[in-house]
């Protein structure tokens, strides 16, 4: 019974011993565990502090650095420019004319209004060219509208070909401009010019609007003034009051200018039968000269006729066409009443019903039966060059939300949203303004 606990004790031992090789046989690392502790050491020194500094560098400084820099900047510079061309805008809203022409040839610009007192101008192909403000005057001489232009156009008194405002002061008469003083006061610098506190004439333009002509002398008006461009010269008359024998006593005086504003002399109405029988001008061609007060034929109501009967004088004094009636395109006269009543056109309509031009050429006949009181011979060929539709059968729409130009049909050639609806905010209104 005593062998029992020998046996049992050697396995025991046996066991313990098993137990403790483990422990034992790690003695053989120490080389690995050099090795791992040289290379920890010396990499992370030498080679990961270089390359995860080098790595790292780069990769924040391109990627982060160009992400952001593409996202934030791109994004709100595209984003202001892109927002206008949505609604509204002066761009073009679609592609109508495929690069053609908006309006034919002969047909220069079109003038779209904004909003406020902002105009754009584009030219015959679409294109935006300027872009001004000027409020609109129902009392100055321009046209005072959206529309077509010719190449002089000058719409609210923007000059399209010189690119800038004209001035205020200016008689628009026979396509030609003149630029004036009125003499309000005898302390005025310009008094010793005018009797009877009437005009003085400052300057003129050529025809081509390239040259503003300043007069060394100011030429004075006097109360009843008047000025004929015809064959490339000026007639001014001028009606004055002088005192003689304690009395004041009118009368008339004419000189005639050359385009370069030089007196050439004294102008002699004799062969006209005196001032008072000239009464305008034709095409800057002719004189206008008073025949009798007979109405047209076609004037049906002949209680109210509004075309006027007229012959037709060179400057030398010869008589070219009889029986000229005309429908007045320009009426001179000065606002507050002083100054001639002058007309101006540039087509008449003879006996016949034959239209002609101011070449004297046939351009048509109208129908038998029209009656003139509702029926216009100037066609938008024949209108001024400074104003609207001059040339053109083509329309400026702009009443909905859409603005452009129309052909003689009515589509469009041309379309964007309207400016004039470029602000949907509501003006501010003063209590006193609510009723």
């Amino acid at each position: 019974m005593k062998k029992t606990p020998i046996i049992a004790s050697c396995a025991a031992l046996l066991l313990f011993a098993s137990a403790c090789v483990p422990s034992v046989k790690p003695q053989d690392t120490p080389a690995p565990t050099a090795e791992v502790t040289a290379a920890p050491t010396e990499n992370p020194t030498d080679g990961p502090t270089a390359a995860p500094t080098a790595a790292p560098t780069e990769e924040p400084t391109e990627s982060p650095t160009a992400e952001p820099t593409e996202a934030h900047t791109a994004e709100p510079t595209v984003t202001p420019t892109e927002e206008p061309i949505a609604f509204p805008t002066p761009s073009r809203l679609g592609n109508l004319v495929n690069g053609e022409a908006v309006l034919p040839e002969g047909m220069a610009y079109f003038v779209l209004d904004g909003e406020s007192d902002i105009h754009y101008v584009y030219d015959r192909f679409g294109e935006l060219k300027a872009t001004f403000t000027a409020p609109s005057d129902d009392f100055n001489c321009w046209s005072d509208s959206a529309g077509i232009y010719g190449e002089y156009g000058v719409p609210y008194g923007y000059c399209i070909k010189r690119g800038e405002m004209m001035p205020e002061n200016i008689i628009r008469f026979a396509n030609r401009l003149f630029e004036y003083r009125k003499i309000w006061e005898e302390e005025d610098e310009y008094s010793e010019y005018a009797e009877y506190y009437g005009f003085v004439l400052t300057a003129f333009w050529d025809k081509k609007l390239e040259r503003r002509i300043e007069f060394d002398k100011p030429m004075g008006f006097g109360f009843g003034a008047s000025i004929l461009p015809v064959e490339d010269k000026l007639i001014l008359i001028a009606d004055r009051d002088v005192e003689e024998n304690g009395e004041q006593v009118s009368y008339t005086e004419a000189i005639m200018l050359d385009e370069n504003g030089e007196v050439i002399g004294d102008f002699d109405p004799a062969p006209f039968g005196g001032i008072d029988m000239i009464e305008g001008v034709f095409a800057d061609r002719y004189l206008l000269i008073k025949a009798d007060d007979e109405a047209h034929p076609l004037e049906l109501d002949s209680d109210w006729p509004w075309y006027r009967k007229y012959d037709l004088y060179s400057l030398s004094g010869e008589c070219v066409m009889r029986d000229c009636w005309l429908d007045p395109q320009d009426r001179f006269s000065y606002w507050d009443g002083l100054g001639r009543l002058l007309i101006y056109a540039n087509c008449f309509i003879n006996r016949q019903g034959e239209v002609f031009d101011g070449d004297l050429n046939l351009l048509y006949t109208v129908p038998d039966g029209t009656d003139l009181h509702i029926f216009d011979i100037t066609t938008s060929e024949n209108d001024s060059i400074f104003g609207r539709y001059y040339r053109c059968g083509y329309t400026v729409d702009q009443q909905g939300v859409y603005a452009g130009v129309k052909d003689e049909e009515g589509s469009w050639v041309f379309k964007i949203y309207n400016p004039r609806l470029a602000s949907d905010s509501q003006p501010e209104t003063e209590p006193d303004d609510e009723w």
